[in-house]
């Protein structure tokens, strides 16, 4: 069996999910600056006792964005750390299980 990875790949992938991560920071930033004013959606939400409810769904949006991006910046971190060990195991190990001509060693 044999395993391949392309390290340029999962490094600009990553770079992708950064991307995303960076997004839903920008939307949590809009939605918090909206904390608070559930009485914006007007007069009627107000008296229908909505507006509470607008403020519960956006500390929920809030703590999600947050969440996705903390997600997004893992998987960012462990697609680079994957591509490191990957390219640690080819220069470390190779040696040990390879000849010189890339043949693997019988045991």
């Amino acid at each position: 069996m044999t395993l391949r990875a392309s390290r340029s790949t999962m490094v600009a992938v990553a770079a992708g999910w950064e991307g995303i991560a960076d997004e839903l920071e920008r939307a949590r930033g809009r939605l918090v600056a909206c904390r608070g004013h559930g009485k914006a959606f007007g007069w009627f939400a107000e008296r229908a006792d909505i507006d509470k409810d607008h403020e519960t769904f956006n500390e929920a949006m809030i703590a999600a964005l947050s969440s996705g991006s903390a997600r997004a910046r893992q998987i960012a971190d462990a697609l680079r750390a994957t591509a490191k060990d990957f390219g640690a195991t080819d220069l470390d190990v190779a040696d040990g299980f390879h000849t010189l001509t890339g043949q693997p060693r019988r045991i």
